[in-house]
């Protein structure tokens, strides 16, 4: 019985070691993992010390040591980036809705869609995500001059403005990744 115990106990010690030079292995490569994100690794440490532990509260505080190392980005928020696009679409017909132009927005980031600040006094651009709705004003946000709007969408393409004066014009704009 005791020399059950002992394998036992080696068993677990041998598979604690396989999982810390696991993590180990993992934090030496420095991998980047975004806010809110718990890496596989990490469930598997908790697995392993669940299953294989007898000690949980030595294995608890080997985990909390083991995450304090952890380079998880917990801002909260996207890195800052160099690039930002813009483009301006003239509504030059009133009523008639154009889409926006073909731009990739990454993830984590906003399309900001914003009405001209010169745009005539009581014009109002109309945003909408497609033509049908954006020439509706009960289906579409309005934009008084100035007034922007961001849209956590995938690409710029997929909005559509109009105004209901001739001419007016809608700043498309997104920051970019390198």
């Amino acid at each position: 019985m005791a020399q059950q115990n002992r394998d036992s106990k080696a068993a677990v010690g041998l598979s604690a070691a396989a999982t810390i030079a696991a993590v180990a292995a993992w934090l030496n490569s420095r991998k980047q993992v975004a806010a809110g994100e718990i890496p596989d690794e990490v469930i598997q440490l908790i697995m392993a010390i669940a299953a294989s532990s007898n000690n949980i509260e030595g294995g608890i505080q080997q985990l909390i040591t083991e995450l304090s190392n952890l380079g998880i980005n917990v801002q909260g928020w996207p890195p800052n980036v160099r690039r930002i696009r813009t483009f301006t679409i003239v509504c030059a017909v009133a009523g008639q809705p154009y889409r926006g132009s073909p731009m990739a927005i990454p993830s984590g980031r906003s399309l900001v869609v914003k009405a001209n600040a010169l745009n005539a006094v009581g014009s109002l651009i109309y945003v909408a995500t497609a033509a049908a709705e954006c020439t509706n004003p009960n289906s579409s946000y309005p934009l008084v001059p100035n007034e922007p709007i961001g849209y956590a969408v995938q690409n710029a393409e997929d909005v559509y403005v109009c105004s209901n004066v001739a001419g007016s014009t809608a700043i498309f704009s997104a920051e970019q990744e390198l």
